[in-house]
């Protein structure tokens, strides 16, 4: 036999219950993409299969596998490969030409590799440019941690493709502070940044009072937000945000509060716009006009010039410069 042979074998031949190449994070799940094309057209791209013994060992294809048992299908088409010697390697080569893993799915690759016993330092030579990571102990190290963050909240790190810099923050939470995130997130579904920009609002609230974050996220206020029917996941998330950067910072939500004010004296055009250093680390302002001819023009600049003789410009200068 050569190293590989083409063939045809019976699905009931394949061990399904040994998931040791299957990296996905979502192994029940098969993509619907994938199960129209196989309804239509059949397995187009054949499986990769340990010889050995019987039931064979699936190497690569356990999406396709799913995919045709929903189709009706009892054969799939296989590659024989005589050994598992280089089974991880193969799949890791072929999975990669056809998609990107999110870190979190790297760190389960890597925990797998080391539940078969495998060597820190093969695992690091061998494997990890595979992932198109670099030959790093500590790299290495932060995405083997992904096994200390429960599933639920691994899932929603990977479907928004978190990177680790971000979600390292959990290893060090215990289950029931990892369990309110995880409520949290699957309500707001926010972007990558604004996972980093709350997580870092937590921890420093956290730390400060000293109160574990489970109590942060458990607030009367954040718990009434995220009920509210009426709003919007990115809605929840800015107000919710917005309430907790309050809370961080107190001085600057009161003067921020206070610019508000001014401005509501100062009674400026709708097309005018202020702008300000919202950290208040410039006390450098800026007025911007939008119109279309003199007129609108003309009006915004008379309200400026109102505001100027009311003392109100006066008073949001002395805000901004403190």
């Amino acid at each position: 036999m050569n190293s590989e042979t083409l063939t045809t074998v019976l699905i009931s031949d394949l061990d399904r219950e040994d998931r040791l190449t299957d990296f996905s994070i979502n192994p029940a799940g098969c993509p619907e993409k994938l199960l129209d094309s196989v309804k239509e057209v059949g397995i187009r791209h054949p499986i990769s299969i340990c010889s050995a013994n019987k039931p064979y060992k699936i190497i690569s294809g356990h999406k396709r596998v799913q995919a045709a048992i929903k189709s009706g299908l009892k054969s799939i088409p296989a590659f024989l490969v005589p050994s598992m010697d280089d089974a991880l390697v193969k799949n890791l080569k072929e999975n990669f030409a056809l998609r990107n893993y999110s870190d979190v799915e790297k760190g389960r690759i890597l925990n797998k590799l080391i539940a078969e016993g495998i060597q820190e330092e093969t695992i690091i030579e061998l494997y990890m440019p595979l992932l198109e990571l670099e030959r790093s102990k500590k790299i290495f190290r932060e995405l083997a941690s992904v096994e200390k963050i429960r599933p639920g909240l691994q899932k929603l790190l990977h479907r928004s493709n978190v990177p680790v810099k971000v979600f390292q923050v959990f290893f060090s939470w215990d289950p029931e502070n990892q369990e309110a995130a995880e409520k949290f997130f699957s309500v707001t579904r926010p972007g990558v940044n604004k996972w980093r920009d709350l997580l870092e609002l937590i921890e420093e609230i956290s730390r400060r009072d000293g109160v574990p974050p489970k109590n942060i996220f458990s607030s009367p206020e954040t718990h009434e937000t995220l009920n509210d029917n009426g709003l919007t996941p990115p809605q929840k998330y800015d107000r919710i945000q917005e309430s907790l950067r309050e809370k961080r910072y107190p001085v600057f939500s009161d003067l921020k509060k206070q610019v508000a004010r001014a401005l509501d004296e100062m009674k400026l055009d709708d097309e005018t716009r202020f702008k300000y250093h919202e950290a208040f680390e410039s006390d450098e302002m800026k007025l911007e006009l939008k119109f279309r001819d003199e007129r609108e023009l003309s009006r915004q600049v008379e309200k400026i010039f109102h505001a100027l003789q009311s003392g109100s410009v006066e008073k949001l200068i002395k805000i901004i410069r403190g």
